[in-house]
């Protein structure tokens, strides 16, 4: 898409759409995740070292289960992350493995859920979270200041990967922890 831009193919706003729209998929991606995986847990189709997870209650159907976890919702909200966080210390032991990241992780993640919530919902409160707790006083050029300039931005001076990248691996990385 980078080429298609430079050769005059695209627009900046069509590649701006890109990047945005691939960033939201990523981020939707990981919710899925969290949510596969908390269901694999507490139906035993996953299973970890003993004693590292600890079962809080035993499913005898996965219908009940989804009736107990979404408590008249219509769907569970996965990020901002402390909500799975929270969900799991209810029904798991020590809310493990979830509650298990590391600060930095959990900065991570709220990076990448704060750049996401500018994204969808461009209202002033998302963008003034974004400017205040992703962009901070970072020296950017006038387009790396917002969400998709600053993904389509390098991380630092002599690199290859662009944000986008980089936090594209670091939600794999948070995956698989």
């Amino acid at each position: 898409m980078e080429k298609l831009f430079r050769d005059g193919k695209i627009t900046k706003n069509d590649l701006n759409s890109v990047y945005e729209a691939l960033f939201l998929r990523a981020v939707t991606s990981f919710e899925s995740f969290l949510e596969e995986l908390f269901l694999a847990i507490l139906e035993g189709r996953v299973r970890y070292k003993r004693g590292m997870v600890k079962l809080r209650m035993s499913v005898k159907s996965p219908d009940a289960l989804m009736d107990i976890l979404l408590q008249g919702e219509k769907y569970m909200s996965w990020l901002p992350f402390r909500h799975t966080e929270d969900r799991a210390r209810i029904y798991l032991g020590g809310g493990r493995p979830f509650c298990d990241l590391s600060d930095g992780d959990r900065s991570i993640i709220k990076t990448i859920t704060t750049i996401r919530h500018a994204i969808a919902h461009r209202s002033a409160h998302a963008m003034g979270e974004f400017q205040r707790t992703v962009i901070r006083s970072q020296s950017l050029l006038r387009g790396e200041r917002m969400p998709a300039g600053y993904l389509r931005s390098q991380l630092r001076s002599g690199t290859i990967q662009n944000r986008f990248e980089v936090y594209l691996g670091e939600l794999g990385r948070v995956a698989a922890a």
